[in-house]
């Protein structure tokens, strides 16, 4: 009985939690992508500048 309850309580949190965790990974994902974008127009300037002298 005690196990049905704990079943049943997790699938209502992650149905209702779903979209937020969702969101959340998403928007984790694309953070991560966007830093790593970043870091790779750096990484270029550096290479780019290093290269006039």
């Amino acid at each position: 009985m005690t196990t049905a309850i704990i079943l049943i309580a997790l699938a209502l949190i992650i149905v209702y939690a779903g979209p937020t965790l969702l969101f959340i990974c998403v928007g984790y994902a694309d953070y991560v992508l966007e830093r790593r974008r970043h870091l790779i127009a750096v990484k270029h300037a550096v290479r780019r500048r290093s290269d006039e002298f």
